[in-house]
């Protein structure tokens, strides 16, 4: 497993060798140790790429079960026990990442689902809320930002359907990672869908504040060239 999860990690440091000249990452003070679940907006498909060489852990990724019936990137999802989320059934994801994070791995969510292409954050699944509520493991948000003009859309027919994406190709991209939290004690009692929609609301709204300061990060960077 950790051969499989090590090559996947090579897989993407070729991409990031080739396309991206440079990351840039804020908050490092913030990368607390042990198990945590790792949030993130979805800008670009290329974001998963950048996350296994700024955290040391173990990562985890919660990833769309369709992603595994890709010829060999499927194959390698899985040999490096990465998690399907499959439609509908979205708690036994949860309780395949409480596994990993058990064993003291950290678990990556992108709780927008889906891309963004840098524009407004999508609604937001709970599932991140709900997962650190069950496991008591702490949220660490993170905010990505590259600079629309390193950005390349990119469409394709897959799963008979056709998807839009975002990729990086060339330039540099930016990170911030926000102080780890931990929803209220007494939020966390009642865990009705409305208390998860409020504190689901108020973890985008931590990682919409990294996204606006990896933004003034990068803007303080090339102010200075």
């Amino acid at each position: 497993m950790d051969f499989w999860y090590n090559f996947g990690k090579s897989v993407a440091w070729s991409y990031i060798q080739l396309f991206v000249h440079d990351i840039h990452v804020e908050g490092r003070e913030n990368l607390v140790r042990g198990p945590k679940i790792i949030v993130a907006n979805h800008a670009l498909a290329t974001d998963a790429f950048v996350l296994p060489f700024v955290f040391p852990d173990r990562l985890n990724f919660m990833v769309q079960a369709e992603m595994f019936r890709l010829p060999i990137l499927g194959k390698i999802l899985a040999w490096a026990d990465q998690i399907p989320v499959v439609r509908g059934k979205g708690q036994e994801a949860l309780a395949a990442a409480k596994e990993r994070l058990l064993k003291g791995n950290a678990v990556v969510i992108f709780p927008e689902g889906r891309l963004n292409d840098g524009n407004e954050f999508h609604r937001a699944f709970t599932g991140a809320t709900r997962l650190t509520l069950e496991s008591g493991a702490p949220v660490v948000p993170v905010g990505f930002y590259t600079p629309p003009k390193f950005a390349r859309a990119m469409s394709s027919q897959l799963f008979g359907r056709q998807t839009h994406g975002a990729w990086q190709f060339g330039g540099e991209t930016f990170l911030k990672i926000g102080e780890a939290w931990r929803p209220a004690i007494e939020a966390s009692a009642e865990n009705s869908y409305l208390a998860l929609r409020e504190m689901t609301d108020d973890l985008m709204g931590r990682i919409r504040i990294q996204v606006d300061q990896a933004k003034a990060f990068a803007s303080g960077i090339f102010s200075k060239r």
